[in-house]
């Protein structure tokens, strides 16, 4: 039997449930599929006075089965909870909860779309037996017993017996086989796993009809964390750590795993993660939505978003924007959001913050982050940071310190409190030797021309690889044009289709979407590789590649993309936002608008001008009068308006068409002498709502 964590000695157990992990121990000794989770919240849920309603979960081939202790000692208090537990109601809804969760991944139903396991809610008194309550419950009450109740005489029989009696409470149902075992533990404990998109080729087939595969479906498999990081993501300590680790060694997934973890232990808390990097913040946000956090207790946005919403939500008004000063903005942005939180306007506080790419931050956001806890005690809070000092791209490292460190005694100090990763999971141990050798090299370069580059161990953090693969291969363009670099990938990309890969697992990342600085010996005046990449790939009858930069997504988001996929270093928001929204038949524009607020008074505004625009945009007369007036329940139906809880709220579409959405779309005009882009002459920007975009084109 495997036990998830592994070292669960500074678990919050109860000497009955150390006891009965035992039990299973013994009861399970040498099956090789057998699974024992300790302490997992599957509903999210409170189960009063602020604590998680917690289980521990068995899976084992015959079924999957939660089982939740009660140390109530006294036979009046254990046969009053399991009267409420046995309302048929209460336990109808925990079981349907728990079903229905598991019924969302495709790869644990039928084709009826129900689940093919079998499923228990076990509840377990130890230290009661049966015949000291006997008389005061009802027959439906002692038949409830029999099918989901543990006493004291069943675990001694456990121990006698063996797990006989554990399998008499699972009905017959199909085997658990060890590749699903995944699938049930992102759905019901996600955070000892990592959601990994998958897309099937077009010949692939599952046991399930295709018309039952969602999109979400059609691309997540889960794949579990070693006992290592199972054990760290369990290690609860409260106050403050630091995650030092280099690129590749699942910092990231550690960070967002232990927020899940203290999440659903404390359901009645909020959590903050937040990052610089945008594409960071929307695989967090996608992996937030696949755990069930989405509409809970867990935020996620970039920084300069934290900035944003927080000014937002407490009714400040945001800084002017001006063309081409975005930089400044962004800085006006976070100091506006600073002083507005040392003013006491800022009202939003979190039981536990997270910050991803802390290197990245400046001290001041650092220190931003640190001041948005609910208690600055390090008793009554849990503030996690991880980072990478050789990743420090913004350099906001100086003088050797790093945004975490020098903060003075306000702020944390993280001796004793820093947890370096020493395993490399993304690295094959050839592209490691590769950088080893890259940066003895470049340290002693450095050491040449005065630079130490060896003082400060953290700042060439690796790691150990273990994975076997090919060495790194350098392939040299044999022309200085953007059809000849266009040609060298394609060639590798070729390579590696000749070797049975499939075109969804290559990327291409290239440095720039367009620019005009070229090599000296280059045969245009701008460096543009994607016109020559699409031509090859039409001609060699190859998927269209999923761009994900800037003005050319085409569609194409975290989890749609199909063929090879092109990048550059960081790609647009807008591009992923919809990942959260896959498999669940809704749509980015018909989601509800965090960022905009709207009164009555706007909408019938609103209302009038879409009629208005109805009227500009029609030429006969008889045509115009067929034109109906434009409701707030019009608005609704379009998906422009979205109702919820009683209340009415605009929607993406709505932010679009009236130009407020943060991020607005801009179309580019270029314009260029002849018929290639080879000579530019002039740009223009269209900005403002969808309607005047239109009208200025």
């Amino acid at each position: 039997m495997q036990i998830y964590p592994e070292k669960y000695d500074k678990l919050e157990l109860s000497t009955s449930e150390r006891s009965f992990i035992r039990t299973m121990e013994r009861a399970f000794s040498g099956d090789e599929l057998a699974y024992y989770v300790l302490q997992i919240n599957p509903r999210k849920r409170d189960a009063g006075q602020g604590r998680a309603e917690l289980f521990n979960m068995l899976v084992i081939p015959e079924g999957i089965m939660l089982l939740r202790f009660f140390d109530a000692d006294i036979p009046l208090i254990a046969s009053t909870t399991i009267k409420a537990l046995g309302n048929p109601l209460v336990y109808s809804v925990l079981e349907n909860d728990i079903r229905s969760k598991l019924e969302k991944s495709n790869y644990l139903v039928s084709e009826s779309g129900n689940l093919r396991f079998a499923l228990n809610i076990i509840f377990i008194f130890p230290n009661i037996d049966f015949s000291q309550m006997e008389s005061e419950l009802s027959e439906a009450e002692k038949e409830f017993c029999c099918k989901h109740v543990f006493f004291k005489s069943d675990i001694h029989v456990l121990r006698k017996e063996g797990k006989k009696i554990l399998l008499e409470r699972l009905s017959t149902a199909d085997t658990i086989e060890e590749e699903k075992v995944n699938n049930i533990f992102q759905r019901l404990c996600p955070e000892i796993t990592i959601p990994r998109k998958f897309i099937l080729d077009d010949h692939a087939t599952i046991s399930i009809k295709e018309a039952a595969l969602s999109q979400m479906d059609r691309a997540v498999q889960s794949y579990r964390l070693d006992t290592w990081q199972i054990d760290i993501v369990n290690r609860i300590n409260r106050g403050n750590q630091l995650i030092l680790a280099c690129a590749g060694s699942g910092k990231s997934v550690l960070l967002i795993s232990k927020c899940f973890k203290l999440a659903s232990l404390n359901p009645c808390e909020n959590f903050l993660i937040t990052c610089y990097n945008r594409n960071l913040n929307n695989y967090y946000q996608w992996a937030i939505s696949q755990a069930g956090f989405i509409d809970r207790n867990v935020k996620c946005t970039t920084f300069f978003g934290l900035c944003k919403q927080l000014l937002e939500n407490n009714g400040i008004s945001l800084p002017t924007k001006y063309p081409h000063q975005q930089n400044d903005y962004y800085d006006r942005l976070f100091e506006k959001a600073n002083d507005s939180l040392a003013a006491g306007l800022i009202k939003e506080r979190f039981y536990g913050v997270f910050i991803d790419e802390v290197q990245i931050f400046k001290p001041e956001w650092y220190r931003f982050c640190f001041n948005l806890l609910k208690s600055k005690n390090d008793s009554d809070h849990y503030f996690v940071i991880a980072g990478d000092k050789s990743q420090d791209i913004k350099n906001n490292i100086k003088h050797g310190k790093a945004p975490w460190q020098g903060g003075g005694s306000d702020y944390p100090e993280y001796r004793g409190k820093t947890l370096p990763i020493e395993t490399n999971y993304r690295n094959s141990k050839p592209i490691n030797d590769a950088i080893d050798r890259y940066v003895s090299c470049a340290k002693a370069m450095g050491a040449k021309i005065g630079v130490d580059l060896t003082s400060d161990p953290e700042l060439f953090l690796r790691g150990t690889a273990y994975r076997p693969g090919n060495n790194p291969t350098l392939s040299m363009v044999k022309e200085l044009s953007n059809e000849g670099e266009a040609e060298a990938i394609c060639s590798a990309i070729r390579n590696l289709l000749k070797k049975g890969y499939s075109e969804v697992d290559i990327a291409v990342i290239v440095y720039n979407r367009r620019q005009p600085y070229t090599t000296k010996g280059w045969k245009a005046h701008y460096y543009n590789l994607l016109p020559s990449i699409k031509q090859i790939f039409y001609k060699e009858n190859w998927e269209n590649p999923s761009i994900l930069i800037p003005g050319e997504s085409e569609g194409a988001t975290y989890g749609s993309r199909r063929g090879v996929t092109i990048a550059t270093i960081d790609v647009e928001d807008y591009m992923l936002r919809e990942l959260i929204l896959e498999g669940k038949n809704r749509y980015f524009d018909s989601e509800i608008c965090q960022d905009v607020q709207i009164t009555d008074s706007e909408i019938d505004e609103f209302c009038k001008s879409m009629k208005e625009t109805a009227i500009r945009n029609t030429w006969q007369d008889s045509e115009k009068e067929k034109i109906k007036d434009v409701t707030k329940n019009v608005l609704i139906s379009w998906g422009i308006l979205k109702e919820k809880d009683g209340n009415v709220y605009p929607t993406n579409a709505y932010a679009l068409l009236t130009g407020r959405m943060f991020q607005q779309p801009v179309i580019q005009c270029g314009v260029f002498k002849g018929t290639s882009r080879a000579y530019f002459v002039d740009r223009r920007e269209f900005e403002g709502s969808i309607q005047e975009q239109m009208e200025f084109l």
